[in-house]
């Protein structure tokens, strides 16, 4: 089988109808097809012809191949037959129908929201992948897929691991996609989780502030920007982006590969937004705690701290709880000042006091002072008393 007739419709290894052109690249093509045995669509991949006749290529394809094929993640493309027709060697993938990131970066820039969802489905299948022995070699906008139903799955497993040992494919994938390959692996070392990683950091660079952080006229000037690490920081491109957002991206595109991410589930936990509670609260710790202290008014010169129970579902049920105490206090202490002030107006200004009269020869008595049966202080340490741990 000759890919160039893949124009016509061609039947590929008795089985795989081809259609139109999917996509393709320095290490082959992507062609819509069609499963006549299940009758269901598909993704074929076809090897180049040039690469085909080098044996350690087809070895290393079908081995990488077969691999990927024990990948199964839910943010992974599925990849479920290889083989060869015509001395060419062929991967069968899932089908899917959307398009990819790169397609969506078309239309400029995207929300933090979507850049999150998008990096946590991209991590999710390196973790994966880096945990059974995989690294992708070539993550990029045009090898994510963004599905209908809004997931994310990584495309290409196996085949970049496999071509990029070879002479003639790593020239032309330097060509075809320098920016985002790690500034070692230009320098000729070998890929790594880490060179992944840094991919996904220009990656993330890139939909946040819709252009590519190293950009030059010829391929060749853009590798020598990467080796460099000239890129404008990410906070000039878009601003108003959170530190801790930035942060995470700087450090995944850091030249030394020993100050990256460890891994895709550490990177991953590092782009968690941190939980934000209501700030009229001063609350010091997290609602995951057994008890959240709050500080009281001081009392007798010292500061009080009383310690709330944590919710058990996290903290729109904590700030439902809290209100709902204050809101309890607030009323009592309301009631607690109209029954002061309505006594005060009893009997002279003197709450259901009685004075005894002046007689001859007695000292008058001392007036009694007028307090509300109830004060702030009281209210609050009652409070205390009931939630206390």
């Amino acid at each position: 089988m000759n890919d160039e007739r893949a124009g016509a419709a061609t039947l590929l290894a008795g089985r795989y109808e081809l259609g139109s052109l999917l996509g393709h690249g320095g290490m082959g093509t992507v062609r819509d097809a069609t499963d006549r045995r299940l009758g269901r669509p598909v993704a074929v991949k076809i090897l180049r012809a040039d690469l085909a006749e080098q044996a350690a290529a087809r070895r290393r394809f079908e081995t990488e191949a077969h691999a990927a094929a024990r990948l199964t993640h839910p943010n992974v493309v599925m990849v479920f037959d290889s083989g060869e027709d015509g001395g060419i060697p062929f991967l069968v993938m899932e089908r899917l129908p959307g398009r990819t990131l790169a397609d969506e970066l078309a239309a400029g820039p995207l929300s933090l929201e979507r850049v999150g969802e998008v990096a946590r489905g991209i991590l999710a299948a390196l973790a994966a992948a880096h945990a059974a022995g995989i690294i992708h070699r070539d993550i990029k906008p045009g090898n994510v897929l963004l599905t209908d139903d809004g997931n994310v799955k990584v495309s290409d497993f196996g085949i970049a691991k496999t071509v990029d040992d070879v002479d003639q494919t790593q020239t032309a994938e330097l060509v075809a996609t320098p920016g985002y390959l790690a500034p070692e692996r230009l320098a000729g070392e070998p890929a790594s989780t880490r060179s992944d990683l840094y991919s996904v950091g220009v990656l993330l660079y890139e939909a946040l502030s819709s252009r590519r952080p190293f950009e030059g006229d010829t391929p060749l000037a853009v590798m020598h920007a990467i080796e460099r690490g000239q890129a404008e920081p990410l906070s000039r491109q878009r601003r108003a982006l959170p530190p801790e957002v930035v942060a995470v991206v700087e450090r995944a595109m850091s030249l030394d590969p020993g100050r990256r991410f460890a891994s895709a589930i550490e990177m991953a936990a590092a782009l968690e937004p941190p939980t934000e509670l209501d700030a009229t609260v001063p609350i010091e710790t997290g609602w995951d705690s057994e008890t959240v202290p709050v500080d009281l008014p001081p009392r007798d010169g010292a500061t009080r701290t009383m310690h709330l129970p944590s919710p058990e579902a996290g903290p729109s049920r904590g700030m439902a709880w809290l209100r709902s105490h204050v809101i309890a206090v607030g009323v009592a202490l309301a009631v607690v000042l109209v029954v002061g002030i309505f006594a005060s107006q009893q009997g002279g200004g003197h709450p259901a006091t009685s004075v005894p009269s002046t007689t001859a020869g007695t000292t008058p008595a001392k007036p009694a002072t007028t307090r509300l049966p109830a004060p702030l202080d009281d209210a609050i340490r009652r409070l205390e008393q009931t939630v206390a741990p």
